[in-house]
């Protein structure tokens, strides 16, 4: 730099015109080497270093980044960041393609155990013909009239704080610098095609709805040549009747009549892997939980861990009952009466004392009573007499 200011200072170079170009030189550098002063340049133009609002100048006639690429080469004198200027050649820089959002309806079996769908995408690939460029075969890129080659223009506004530019990308290249003199006929200069193409995507076991499943590259082609975006499925899994889902484990409600809660019953169960059987033991009650484990949902990415189908017992009492089954269930109720009455006006067993031997009748009673109060079937007719003694009431009060 101070070889080219010594070079066309006045008192060394006499030629017509290295006055005005040193004036220049002194000009760019007061505005490159003052960060102040760039950063209105870069912001407003000239018109920001000249405003009041930036501070008064030296007066220059051109662009400080022109004037010092012109005489010290692409690095600007050894200024770092002049890129970030208006002199900012073509743009270089290679976009990437829009993504894509695809939406898939799954049944619940598939989202449970996984699928492979195909389904048909139309998105923007790159033109065979011109390979992207947008030009015809042959043809040459021309200097853009619009920005000449910058790929930048500059729009200059009168404020009432002075005249105020506003630098952007040139609307004719879109910062290419450069324009198609010919177009490609297939893309008529876009560089793109707009094609169909069957996809698969692999479903694996565990997703639920909301799940997003990424395709890398499967998205529009980027301009230019550049880069395609990626593809994105979105799943939503339809529902199942009798069968919620809470995250890896199932559940269900399976109503039984009361004789099976008593007594004991195997029943049919819909389950994600078909019909299948649960074992209702003897005295079930109302709302308790049976469970088939490692019949739920596979863990999303660990297929190896799998929830459990849980089951909740609803017990059920006819509305109606026929004359026979009124009459069984008087004969159960008046059994687990007597029975009831029985144990209660059993004598109480008085504790032997010495020398004197119990009654053989005594003995024998309390032999009885131990082995009645072990009984498991005694301990059934009961718990059926009260749940009979609660159906007639049930009936009698409602029929």
């Amino acid at each position: 730099m101070y070889y080219y200011a010594l070079k066309y200072h006045p008192d060394v170079n006499k030629q017509p015109g290295a006055t005005e170009k040193f004036k220049e030189i002194s000009a760019a550098y007061e505005v490159l080497s003052d960060d102040k002063k760039r950063a209105l340049y870069d912001q407003y133009g000239e018109a920001g270093v000249k405003s009041t609002v930036g501070g008064s100048s030296s007066a220059y006639t051109t662009n400080p980044f022109d004037l010092f690429e012109t005489f010290f080469g692409p690095s600007m004198g050894g200024f770092g960041g002049m890129d970030a200027g208006f002199g900012t050649r073509r743009r270089s820089t290679v976009t990437k393609g829009e993504d894509i959002r695809y939406d898939i309806t799954l049944e619940f079996s598939e989202a449970i155990f996984g699928v492979e769908k195909e389904f048909e995408l139309s998105h923007l690939e790159i033109c065979e013909v011109c390979t992207g460029t947008g030009g015809k075969i042959g043809s040459k890129m021309r200097i853009c009239s619009t920005c000449g080659g910058r790929g930048q223009v500059m729009r200059t506004e009168q404020t009432p704080f002075g005249l105020f530019s506003q630098v952007s990308v040139c609307p004719n290249c879109g910062g290419d610098g450069e324009v198609i003199s010919e177009y490609c006929r297939k893309c008529s200069g876009e560089g793109r095609v707009r094609v169909k193409k069957n996809i698969k995507v692999k479903v694996p076991p565990g997703v639920s709805t909301g799940s997003i499943l990424r395709v890398a590259r499967e998205g529009d082609a980027g301009p230019r040549g550049g880069p395609p975006g990626d593809l994105y499925v979105y799943l939503d899994v339809e529902e199942m009747e009798g069968i919620q889902r809470d995250g890896i484990n199932l559940s269900s409600t399976v109503s039984i009549c009361y004789l099976d809660a008593i007594l004991g019953a195997v029943v049919k169960v819909n389950t994600v892997e078909g019909i299948a059987t649960l074992q209702i033991p003897p005295g079930t009650q109302p709302g308790d939980i049976l469970v088939l484990a490692k019949k739920g949902v596979p863990k999303l990415n660990k297929p190896s861990i799998r929830g459990d189908h849980i089951f909740t017992i609803k017990v059920t009492i006819p509305n109606r009952i026929s004359a026979n089954e009124r009459e069984l269930l008087e004969e159960l109720a008046l059994l687990n009466n007597t029975t009831t009455r029985r144990s209660r006006t059993r004598p109480k067993m008085q504790p032997a004392t010495n020398n004197i031997e119990p009654e053989v009748g005594t003995v024998e009673e309390k032999t009885d009573e131990g082995e009645d109060q072990n009984d498991p079937w005694k301990k059934l007719k009961d718990f059926a007499g009260s749940v009979a003694n609660g159906a007639l009431k049930w009936l009698r009060d409602n029929l």
